[in-house]
């Protein structure tokens, strides 16, 4: 290997994979460091975006995006 795709080597795979391997586990210096959330604090914010994305949905389709429905109420004879 060339030196240029031994640098691609080190940024694409900065920290592999290691952790099916007992007794290699080691503190990870990736380059994009990521965050470690709480699962408690996590679980609600996903509830509470899912929530709010039907809700808009929901509005989105009872107010914009109806021009194709007919109205079942008008047919009726009375």
């Amino acid at each position: 290997m060339g030196t240029e795709m031994l640098a691609i080597r080190d940024l694409l795979l900065s920290c592999p994979p290691v952790y099916t391997l007992p007794g290699t586990w080691t503190k990870c210096n990736a380059i994009i460091p990521h965050y470690n959330a709480d699962p408690n604090f996590t679980f609600g914010i996903s509830i509470a975006v899912i929530t709010i994305l039907l809700a808009a949905f929901g509005i989105y389709k009872g107010f914009f995006g109806n021009k194709g429905l007919a109205d079942p109420w008008d047919d009726h004879d009375d």
